[in-house]
């Protein structure tokens, strides 16, 4: 099974936080690994690096779809 990864990136309020300015979101793409998704989030963000407004993230989208699979036993909400 693939480990899914989203790379994006766009303008922070705060290049301290996370807070994007969702009309400046730039999608860079899904990828099947960390490595493969390294690669691109460096190439964008090093386009960048002298904007400090400028963010770009990778985000695990295989923890998302599959929380329980890092092996973390979570409680699960009851059947309504």
């Amino acid at each position: 099974m693939s480990k899914l990864h989203l790379v994006f990136g766009g303008r922070v309020h705060d290049p301290r936080g996370l807070d994007f300015d969702l009309e400046t979101i730039d999608l860079v793409g899904v990828y099947d690994s960390y490595a493969a998704a390294e690669d691109a989030w460096r190439g964008r963000a090093q386009r960048t690096v002298d904007d400090a407004e400028m963010r770009y993230v990778i985000v695990h989208l295989h923890r998302l779809l599959e929380p329980d699979s890092d092996g973390i036993s979570r409680p699960r909400e009851p059947a309504a």
